[in-house]
């Protein structure tokens, strides 16, 4: 089953991928329109990179993307939403919520440099994006968990502190390469 997941996202992953490029290098320039300077920032340009495939990643995983948006469900009373949240029937659909939100949040925290600087930040972005992802499902007919939302919430803090870690690591790595000098 795990196999078969993993197998779906693959060829998912090969459909976004030139999207995610295409909407990077639009960005790249227009980011040069504004700024007028050309700044060449590897790792700032992976994390934005990373970020990009990883929204549309997701987007494309919940059928956000592919899904035939329409209000009848909503307006006729047919959205289905699920307030239980139950250890014992823990899946792997559930771990997979999980971790389709850490490279969300780990790429979050590399974009944006405001979020590093309080712990509550990496939870809020994970929560209102998957929020965002859960209400947008209702119009396209798909079941909505909360389960959902605090999986996908606690896998973007997790992404969110691996990343201020790397970052902390990597400047502590700089200021002792400055030392040696």
């Amino acid at each position: 089953m795990l196999e078969s997941y993993l197998q779906v996202a693959e060829v998912m992953f090969m459909q976004v991928r030139l999207k995610a490029f295409i909407i990077f290098c639009v960005y790249t320039c227009a980011k040069f329109l504004v700024k007028r300077k050309c700044e060449f920032k590897p790792f700032k340009m992976l994390c934005e990179f990373g970020w990009i495939l990883t929204v549309l990643l997701i987007l494309k995983i919940t059928g956000i993307t592919t899904g035939d948006f329409g209000t009848t469900s909503v307006f006729d009373g047919n959205v289905q939403i699920s307030f239980n949240i139950s250890i014992e029937n823990f899946s792997i659909a559930t771990l997979l919520n999980l971790i389709l939100f850490i490279p969300f949040g780990f790429f979050s925290a590399g974009v944006l440099k405001k979020l590093r600087s309080k712990w509550i930040y990496g939870i809020l972005i994970g929560l209102i994006f998957s929020l965002t992802v859960e209400f947008l499902q209702t119009f396209i007919g798909r079941f909505v968990e909360l389960e959902d939302v605090l999986m996908n919430t606690m896998g973007a803090f997790i992404g969110y502190e691996i990343m201020v870690l790397v970052i902390k690591l990597k400047d502590r790595m700089k200021m002792g390469a400055l030392k040696v000098e």
